[in-house]
């Protein structure tokens, strides 16, 4: 079903085009040579002089030999191909553009060369390649390559080599001047006497009997006779039994070198010194009426623009475009969608209006009123310029002239009456329904004629003075409607008068066209195009690069389409658009605009005459510019059905140019990057729209309307792809268009290692930071400790100077005073009893000046302090002890060890004293990381809600060690569970405890793996 689809889609793809190649190879064939639009290019836009010969290569590019040099054009740009082995090329006789791509080029001194992608490939007599002048090439349906050497005969292509064609083929030893494959697959060719042709698939060739001169080209009708030029002035068709006419016509004389049947079936002829000559239908020359072939010849010189008269290859491309070479230039030929009238040369001013039978009649300032009819002008004298014209809804023309007013009807042309007034002009004319006639004149208030006089308006209108009507229309209900100068509209509805203006929507300026729609009236002025609703009016507005302003000339198709004719040219707005803006106050039009690209010649008047746009009884719409009168068939607008071949021509980064292959490396960073690219449309290429995008910077298309360079700066390091499409002048895009693979590699600091090692080197900056802010707090901590320490030494010195000197003394002295009492007296007792009591308080005191007073070992390390304090708590308690040490003792930070002393004996105290256990463990781990103390026991534990207060009320141990852990930065976790014993941990980092700090482990089991590995 996708491929019947696929089929059916494809058939139709091939209907459509073949229907717009009809429809366009009809309208150019009834067309006159100088009503094409032609377009030259000489030295100065770039083109070469002295062309010789012209070819279109597959890409759409147009080839162009001048002398020995070689170029190709792509309708914007010339550009001279340089061979890139540098081995310049000699003096080029002919360019030929095989099926299959390519081109193959002959030269005037011997040789042949075939240029295909950008490699030129060429062929010596060494390789048997024709020795003399190459005139032609030719590839039969096989896909041999056939050449004719002028010098030697003719020549065919045989795998890598040339060989040259003999008796074996039943070829004479003659010279050999032109080769053909005609559409049947037959092979002509032209020697110095004679014609022969060598039929598809055979090995002999067959001669014809034709006598031949100097041939200089040969060429195929389309009704498949064949044509020949001859030196000495002969352009004619050969009369060869079995392939076309028989009978002998009479031959064109004209010193011609080029010939080329179009696709339309006209006949192209270049001439050596007076231009270039066509012939619009050459299927209808008449066998022996010399005088009627003269008389359908058309020629074209310099003095009709012509880029110079000696004029030698002619060629047409794949868009239907002529080509002509000549000595001063390059010339292009295309048919247009507007179509210049045949208005004699220098007529201005131009009053249209349309006749019977597709005529179209003209009045101007400066010629008869004028008739055209068919293509042909007839003359009407009225004895003064005619001014305005006006055709009513009865068929019946109205002229204003200087002279007064005149009546075409009926093929009748009358005098109605004079002017009113002398010295004034028309300016408008409309019926109404009633049949009167209302007049706009120049210097004056506008006028009605019936009855057989005139009859002022003015008062009725409420007109001022200096009031005056521009233009003037009738609708299809009979309405009178006058556009003011003033920017006003009036309409008159029988005897009811109305005027529009600013407050009713109008602002359009000055008011220079009307029109009646169906459903609507339209007015455009100065400003813009409006449209009245019925109460009032209404913008529109364009959706697009230009505005309806200065609008001189508006048209309301039947289909509903409307025609603007305003200073920017003329413009096609669909119906459909119009529906939509009628529906919506808010949308934007979307129009087709046709400018001087399209034919127009000149911009339309603004004062007079009015309207400038008529539509025409046989469907086509008239045009009336400052500099002639052009016509457009809406039923066969010309159209580009083929999208624009699209081609990357190179690269350019920071100054260096690359070859836009596979894959293009640029250089690290590139700051300017420019891409070179173009879109082969040869018809209209200015208005090629090109879009492009680079994956990786570009998140759209880049709309860049005609321009072929992209620009991008300072890419990153990366894989971008390129691609770039391109619309012909009639929106077929190109959607495949061309691509290109670009590398930008990466600069040092870009590359992913090094980016690696920033981010270590970052890490390790990090941590250095961390280790010094680590130091610091150490060193912060350390000093608040030994601050703690000195200040508790110093309480104790105090203590022992102080209280417990002065206490001793006390004691000393009611010692002796207990002395001197008799012994069983009871205050001697008692005193003895205070005294004992005394002894104890001084020795708690000096045991808690001791406290002060310790060190963080006392000469015995962390594990030693533990272990006699567990041991002295043993021995009054029935629960065992032990401590148990892992890893390699470190020495500890005095003051550090100080602290986790008074921790742990806070620990083991509350283990021995509330545990009700039977064992108690301490465990000492010396780790990298941190030093972490555990003391556990497996007695009763404490409660929960105990260790979420954080201890019982009125006791501080478990407080106290929270307290202290924090000060020295550690941390303390007790765990417990009822009848399962309780767990305290203290873990102090490494940073702190430690007065050398350990080396990570993973740096010491490196060292030993080093160890190892120099042992082996």
């Amino acid at each position: 079903m996708v491929r019947l689809w696929y089929q059916a889609l494809f058939l139709g793809l091939i209907a459509v085009l073949a229907c717009f190649a009809e429809t366009a190879l009809a309208f150019s064939q009834d067309r006159r040579l100088t009503q094409f639009h032609h377009t030259r290019w000489t030295i100065k836009e770039g083109a070469p002089g002295q062309i010789s010969a012209i070819a279109q290569t597959e890409d759409g590019y147009l080839w162009l030999a001048a002398a020995a040099s070689l170029y190709r054009f792509d309708g914007v740009r010339f550009e001279r191909f340089e061979p890139p082995s540098g081995e310049p090329f000699s003096a080029i006789q002919t360019l030929y553009a095989p099926p299959g791509g390519g081109l193959w080029i002959g030269f005037q001194l011997g040789g042949v060369a075939l240029l295909k992608e950008g490699r030129v490939t060429r062929y010596r007599s060494t390789d048997g390649a024709p020795p003399r002048t190459v005139s032609a090439f030719a590839t039969d349906p096989d896909g041999t390559v056939w050449a004719s050497d002028m010098g030697e005969g003719l020549y065919r292509l045989s795998g890598a080599r040339w060989e040259q064609v003999g008796e074996s083929w039943g070829y004479p030893a003659e010279e050999c001047r032109y080769v053909l494959v005609d559409r049947d697959g037959t092979l002509w060719v032209a020697t110095e006497t004679t014609l022969l042709y060598l039929p598809r698939g055979a090995r002999r060739f067959v001669p014809t009997g034709v006598r031949a001169g100097w041939v200089f080209q040969l060429r195929q009708a389309p009704d498949g006779r064949l044509w020949m030029t001859e030196s000495g002035g002969d352009v004619r068709p050969i009369p060869v039994p079995g392939h076309g006419q028989t009978e002998n016509p009479p031959a064109l004389h004209v010193e011609s070198a080029g010939l080329l049947f179009a696709r339309d079936g006209s006949l192209w002829l270049t001439t050596l010194g007076d231009g270039i000559r066509r012939i619009a239908h050459s299927e209808r020359l008449p066998a022996g009426d010399a005088a009627a072939v003269r008389g359908a010849v058309e020629s074209f010189t310099e003095k009709d623009g012509l880029s110079g008269d000696y004029a030698w290859p002619v060629l047409e491309d794949r868009e239907g475009n002529v080509w002509v070479g000549t000595s001063g230039g390059l010339d292009r030929f295309r048919t247009s969608s507007m179509v210049l009238a045949e208005f004699p040369r220098g007529s201005h001013d131009f009053a249209l209006a349309a006749g019977d039978a597709g005529e179209i009649w003209a009045g101007t300032t400066n010629r008869p009123l004028m008739r055209l009819r068919d293509g042909e002008v007839s003359f009407e004298q009225l004895g003064s310029p005619v001014r305005s014209a006006y055709r009513d809804e009865e068929g019946v023309l109205w002229l204003g002239a200087d002279n007064g007013l005149w009546r075409l009807e009926d093929g009748r042309l009358g005098h109605v009456t004079p002017l009113p007034a002398p010295s004034t002009h028309v300016q408008a004319m409309t019926r109404d329904r009633r049949g009167t006639l209302w007049v706009s004149m120049t210097g004056r208030p506008p006028m009605q004629w019936r009855e057989g006089r005139w009859h002022p308006v003015k008062e009725w209108l409420g007109l001022s003075d200096d009031e005056r009507i521009h233009i003037a229309m009738t609708d299809g209900r009979g309405r009178v409607w006058l556009g003011h100068q003033r920017g006003i509209i009036t309409r008159v509805d029988g005897d009811e008068v109305r005027r529009f203006t600013e407050d009713d929507g109008l602002n359009l300026g000055v008011v220079t066209a009307l029109a009646a729609g169906r459903q609507q009236v339209w007015a455009g002025g100065h400003f813009g195009l409006a449209f009245h609703d019925g109460e009032r009016f209404r913008p529109l507005v364009a959706d697009g690069d230009e505005s309806f302003r200065n609008v001189s000339g508006i048209i309301e198709r039947p289909d509903g389409s409307l025609w603007v004719h305003a200073v920017p040219g003329v413009f096609h707005i669909p119906a459909e658009e119009i529906q939509r803006a009628m529906a919506d106050p808010g949308h934007r039009v979307r129009y087709e605009l046709f400018d001087f690209l399209d034919g127009l010649p000149a911009r339309p008047t603004l004062l007079r005459p009015l309207p400038t746009a008529v539509a025409g009884g046989d469907g086509r719409l008239w045009f009336a510019t400052s500099n002639g009168v052009v016509w457009i068939d809406p039923e066969r607008i010309a159209r580009n059905p083929l999208p624009p071949p699209v081609s990357i021509l190179s690269v350019k980064a920071d100054g260096r140019w690359y070859a836009p292959s596979s894959d293009v490396t640029l250089p690290i960073q590139p700051a300017n990057l420019e891409i070179h690219y173009t879109a082969l449309s040869l018809s209209i290429p200015e208005r090629v729209r090109i879009r492009y995008r680079l994956e990786g910077v570009d998140e759209h298309w880049q709309d860049v309307g005609t321009r072929r360079t992209a620009y991008y700066g300072n890419l990153a390091p990366g894989r971008y792809r390129f691609q770039v499409i391109a619309s012909n002048n009639d929106g077929v895009w190109n959607e495949r268009g061309a691509s290109l693979e670009l590398v930008v590699p990466p600069a040092f600091h870009q590359t992913w290692w090094f980016r690696a090692l920033c981010g270590m080197t970052g890490l390790l900056l990090l941590w250095l930071l961390y280790l010094l802010r680590l130091r610091q707090l150490t060193a912060k901590m350390r000093g608040r400790l030994e601050e703690r320490h000195a200040e508790r030494e110093r309480i104790a010195r105090e203590l022992h100077d102080t209280l417990l000197q002065s206490v001793q003394g006390l004691v000393l002295r009611l010692q002796a005073v207990a002395e001197q009492l008799p012994e069983h007296e009871p205050a001697r007792q008692a005193m003895e009893k205070a005294l004992d009591r005394a002894d104890e308080v001084l020795a708690e005191g000096r045991d808690r000046v001791m406290e002060l007073r310790s060190t963080a070992h006392d000469g015995r390390d962390l594990s030693d302090a533990l272990v006699q304090a567990g041991e002295e708590l043993a021995e009054d308690m029935p629960m065992s002890f032990r401590l148990v040490v892992e890893g390699e003792p470190r020495e500890l930070d005095a003051a550090m060890q100080g602290e986790i002393f008074l921790i742990g004996r806070e620990a083991l105290l509350n283990a021995f004293q509330h545990a009700e256990g039977t064992a108690v463990e301490a465990e000492l781990r010396y780790g990298s990381d941190a030093l972490r103390m555990r003391i556990r026991d497996d007695g009763k534990g404490v409660a929960p809600e105990i260790l979420e207060m954080g201890g019982r009320p009125g006791h501080w141990g478990l407080a106290g060690m929270h307290e202290r852990a924090a000060r020295i930065g550690a941390t303390l976790q007790v765990w417990s569970r009822t009848e399962a014993g309780t767990e305290v941990e203290l873990k102090v980092p490494a940073a702190i405890v430690y007065r050398r700090r350990p080396k990570a482990a993973w740096w010491s089991g490196l060292k030993r793996a080093t160890r190892l590995g120099r042992g082996r």
